[in-house]
């Protein structure tokens, strides 16, 4: 067990961070406030300015004061809607030393590998190796940051560290379907967890966050588990995952983007080895867009060859045809000028 000491000075810290998180909410409504207050005195300028305008019978100036406010209005409500959002939230009051040394007290209880640090002030807990569809992903760390704890609104002050990494086989940052950079995806539980750190539930904040990481959500993961192992690119060997790869239908293997192309005459997808370039229009192709010259045998796409012929062929048969169609004409007699 923690010394009691060590346990009421780590609550002090506890304190300290819910109050400057309530400093923080306070500030936040200020600002707003200010805000809305600016707005409302621009508003007032724009009164007397319209009423000047309707005084003189400058109309025209008084109809671009209306365009002017009605945009004001529009920006207006939006401010107005965001202030109302921070104050109906509910005044969570700040519990006492004695309530958070509870907290303590109980975490001990419910986690076996529970430690903080006073020095970088952080509460730890280690949860059992996570085991998800038969893919181990080995225990993780939570650890809660007391100094970050009033940017809550903004980023959460925790981080979930894998101490036994298995990471996916495209992404070495995901850890966890639903953590990468060592930040965890909530989802459903973002509402709950955040309520938990604002009233200073520790002991249930550690165990909705345990809960996200035994539980797999196949809509909302960062890569899902059945690209967790990825594929390798038949070509080159890069991992790659499935939304990535790239079927050839000629060698039936899998490839990586930088290895594949497709067929710009049906839009098949080839690997580079499996693609032919053109030699005459230089574009690739796939086999079954391709055909033999019937003259010089070499390999086209359908679309260069006419009639069975590449453009070189075809211009040398009508050359041929030129001249035999020019020898084969009578030679034209020439009849003397002078009399015989």
């Amino acid at each position: 067990m923690k010394t009691h000491k060590n346990l009421v000075k780590l609550a002090n810290y506890i304190l300290s961070a819910l109050l400057g998180l309530k400093t923080t909410r306070l500030r936040e409504i200020q600002s707003k406030l200010e805000d809305i207050a600016y707005r409302s005195t621009q508003a007032i300028k724009e009164s007397h300015r319209f009423h000047a305008c309707l005084e003189k019978n400058w109309f025209c100036a008084a109809e671009h004061v209306i365009d002017k406010v009605g945009r004001d209005m529009n920006d207006f409500s939006y401010h107005l809607g965001r202030f109302k959002e921070h104050i109906s939230r509910d005044d969570v009051p700040v519990p006492t030393i004695s309530d958070i040394v509870s907290e303590l007290l109980q975490m001990e209880q419910e986690f076996e590998q529970y430690n903080f640090n006073l020095v970088e002030k952080t509460i730890s807990v280690t949860t059992r190796p996570i085991v998800l569809d038969d893919v181990s992903f080995g225990p993780f760390e939570i650890k809660l940051l007391l100094k970050e704890f009033n940017q809550l609104y903004k980023e959460r002050p925790y981080r979930v560290i894998a101490l036994e990494p298995n990471p996916a086989g495209t992404d070495e940052n995901v850890t966890h379907p639903h953590v990468s950079h060592d930040r965890l995806c909530e989802g459903d539980g973002c509402t709950a967890i955040g309520k938990s750190l604002e009233q200073g539930r520790l002991c249930d904040f550690f165990t909705m966050v345990t809960g996200v990481l035994e539980t797999y959500n196949p809509d909302s993961p960062y890569v899902a588990l059945s690209d967790w192992e990825g594929y390798s690119c038949y070509d080159c060997g890069r991992t790659i995952g499935s939304e990535d790869s790239y079927y050839c239908d000629r060698c039936d293997n899998d490839f990586c983007d930088q290895c594949s192309t497709y067929c710009q005459k049906c839009d098949t997808t080839i690997c580079l080895g499996c693609a032919y370039e053109c030699p005459d229009c230089g574009v690739p192709v796939c086999g079954h867009c391709t055909a033999k010259c019937r003259e010089c045998e070499e390999t086209f796409c359908k679309d260069c060859l006419s009639d069975g012929l590449c453009r070189t062929c075809e211009e040398m048969r009508k050359e041929d045809e030129y001249e035999e169609e020019y020898e084969s004409e009578p030679v034209p007699s020439i009849q003397s000028d002078s009399v015989g």
